[in-house]
């Protein structure tokens, strides 16, 4: 077993005081490095993401796209949206950002805020996933009581990506109250600060700590500063963003996957995460987070040359199975970052993905499947070969070099 560290001992690079105004000018800049017509296949990803949300209602139905249009996840839960997915495919909307596009965002940020007022709680959070008719009033539709902090800080940040494309009012405030809940529930003064894991299904309080969240939490929280004006979000923001950098190991570059319940210990007994490397880069500045995405592209691809993509992490998966949502976010980060020596890889890592676009049932619109076959994703977590809404999104995203932690490109 690897030997547990504590992250009030490790080092890091530089003091969350300078990473808070180096990483305001890093997300609120613009990122899009690429401002080319669409491809045909970014065409047919856009036109699975309006298939998948109109299977639940159309028009200005309030309605979210189901996660899972073929596979295990259909044929278990074919009406579950997850949050998560939900939030990057609005924040796909916006990148695009046609006439319809927008609309189409704008309907999906509505229902989640249809969600947040009739939840029975009423406290501001979300749930983690819903049934994907999302009515107005009443029953919530909820698939499960559990609140994660990450999942609410990417609600977040498509509220207030809607709210930069469209200003609307109503999309601003459902972010402070995500916001707010996301600060009195879970923020927490062990070891480095930050944020815990949110809320589990049985309404208990998750005490460990997740690099990923953190690095959701701290994007979100600097967009917010932005949208209100309030420095109390900044200031929030560097919690999170403490926590963060204290679990980058000092001699690889890489973050590690978050804390024990402890909130102090660093958790080096999983797996190194992809997803963790790829969204620091795309979040924090400077060579430290280049070096975790440098780390991941060096340890976590797999498959033959010309048609290598991520796995989920270092050790998570011996199959060998591609993450093809991890390989766009890698594609993503590595476009968002533009360095020379990126642009080859993340041309390579868009082709694995793009091969791996198919018809789906009954002739649905080419979307991405979240991998090239069943697999682990680490603990007790799998991933699918099954379309889905989430990795499709990130496929566009990476394709148009947008970053969807920034709104810069969506005023």
């Amino acid at each position: 077993m690897a030997t547990l560290t504590s992250a009030s001992t490790r080092p890091s690079a530089r003091t969350a005081s300078h990473w808070i105004a180096a990483v305001t000018s890093v997300v609120l800049a613009s990122s899009v490095t690429s401002c080319s017509a669409p491809s045909a296949d970014v065409t047919d990803a856009y036109a699975f993401l309006d298939d998948a949300m109109d299977r639940c209602g159309t028009g200005d139905d309030l309605r979210l796209p189901p996660s899972y249009l073929s596979g295990v996840p259909a044929e278990d839960s074919p009406d579950a949206s997850y949050v998560y997915d939900v939030a990057v495919t609005t924040i796909a909307y916006t990148a695009r950002g046609t006439r319809d596009d927008l609309a189409r965002a704008t309907t999906l940020a509505a229902s989640l805020v249809s969600l947040q007022q009739s939840d029975p709680d009423a406290d501001g959070r979300l749930r983690n996933a819903y049934a994907c008719t999302a009515p107005s009033g009443g029953e919530p539709g909820s698939l499960t009581d559990a609140t994660s902090t990450g999942n609410m800080a990417w609600a977040g940040l498509a509220l207030l990506q809607v709210h930069a494309a469209e200003d609307d009012p109503a999309t601003l405030e459902a972010a402070v109250r995500l916001g707010t809940w996301i600060h009195t529930v879970t923020a927490d003064d062990r070891g480095a600060g930050g944020y815990t894991g949110g809320l589990g299904d049985d309404g208990d309080p998750v005490l460990w700590k997740s690099s990923e969240h953190n690095i959701d939490v701290a994007a979100f929280f600097l967009m917010l500063a932005q949208a209100t004006g309030d420095p109390v979000w900044g200031t929030r923001a560097s919690s999170a963003l403490a926590v963060v950098t204290s679990l980058q190991d000092p001699s690889t570059g890489h973050f590690w996957v978050g804390t024990e319940t402890d909130g102090e210990t660093t958790n080096t007994d999983d797996y190194v995460p992809e997803d963790v490397q790829a969204w620091a880069s795309l979040v924090l500045p400077g060579d430290d987070a280049s070096r975790a995405l440098d780390w991941a592209t060096e340890n976590l691809l797999v498959g033959d040359d010309g048609q290598r993509g991520a796995t989920v992490g270092d050790g998570a998966d011996p199959s060998g199975t591609v993450w093809l949502e991890g390989t766009a976010h890698l594609a993503c980060a590595l476009r968002v970052r533009d360095l020379e020596r990126d642009a080859a890889l993340a041309e390579e890592l868009l082709g694995t993905v793009t091969s791996a676009q198919a018809d789906g049932p009954d002739g649905t619109p080419r979307g991405i499947p979240a991998a090239t076959q069943d697999g682990t994703a680490g603990g007790d977590s799998t991933i699918y070969d099954a379309l889905h809404t989430g990795t499709t999104a990130w496929f566009v995203l990476a394709a148009q070099g947008s970053n969807p932690f920034s709104d810069d490109d969506r005023t």
